[in-house]
């Protein structure tokens, strides 16, 4: 019994994958990556695993009936900075560090990037306290719609003040992203290296041992269960940033082509109004 389902693995990753191709191709800030994807013939599960593994640095070898094995590249190389990682070294502090289980050839230790139940759904709750926070402190400049102006009009009743102040904001939405993307694909690549230790765990001592194994890979997979949803949401949102972020610099470009100084709105003007209005 894996730790996580095939399934959910590869939709995870898959997740992760088309998130590297948004940060790092800055041609993929306008139009983003669901695009390219869509215009490409359909790919069997392994197919796009294997793929979106290529694409996020990590080796991994995938068999025909689908076992998996991977060696992390940068996973665990990068760390995250700022309240995120304070907030994690905290899961973390909370933990058991050397855990160890029985084997059929003496204890088996498990990976000391698991420190406990206790400190791993502490840090997965974090992960989603974060992406949350993300959503509320930064979804407000997709909701300016700065991809939906249509006209010089529109343009120049959008004040330089809000943009320039919305463009920071998505500089420091990015970071906060690139961190959260981290620290996910971190939990995932410890889940799967506790997967193998508990396939060399040998409970012969319990009457239900088979059982008690089992229980012990539905409950990790359990807690793991709400972050894609979670972390495909957060996606999304840095995908829309990523265009909304590239419209604002073409709109700082256009204002003082076309725009009068009598163009920008008293702030109760803007409030009455949508950014985004079109003709």
């Amino acid at each position: 019994m894996a730790i996580l389902n095939r399934k959910t693995l590869a939709a995870a990753q898959l997740v992760a994958g088309t998130a590297l191709l948004v940060l790092i191709g800055p041609s993929s800030v306008g139009r983003g990556p669901s695009v390219a994807w869509a215009l490409e013939p359909a790919y069997e599960p392994q197919q796009i695993a294997r793929r979106e593994y290529r694409h996020h640095g990590v080796r991994r070898s995938l068999s025909e009936d689908g076992a998996q094995e991977e060696v992390p590249k940068d996973v665990n190389s990068a760390s995250s900075s700022g309240a995120l990682a304070a907030a994690l070294a905290a899961c973390d502090s909370n933990g058991t560090a050397s855990l160890t289980l029985p084997g059929a050839k003496g204890a088996i230790r498990l990976d000391s990037c698991y420190r406990g139940r206790e400190q791993f759904v502490c840090s997965i709750n974090t992960l989603l306290d974060e992406a949350k926070k993300l959503n509320n402190e930064y979804g407000h400049i997709i909701e300016a719609k700065y991809l939906a102006v249509g006209n010089v009009d529109a343009i120049c009743r959008i004040r330089p003040d809000a943009l320039s102040e919305d463009l920071t904001k998505a500089g420091t939405f990015g970071a906060r992203f690139k961190d959260l993307r981290t620290e996910y694909d971190r939990r995932i690549s410890c889940a799967m290296k506790v997967e193998q230790n508990l396939k060399q765990v040998n409970l012969g001592d319990m009457p239900h041992s088979a059982d008690i194994l089992k229980s012990m890979n539905d409950t990790l997979e359990a807690d793991l269960k709400d972050v894609a949803a979670t972390r495909q949401q957060i996606f999304d949102l840095n995908e829309k940033m990523q265009a909304s972020q590239k419209a604002i610099v073409t709109i700082e470009k256009l204002r003082p082509t076309m725009c009068l100084s009598t163009s920008v709105p008293t702030t109760a003007e803007r409030a009455e109004k949508p950014v985004g209005g079109g003709p």
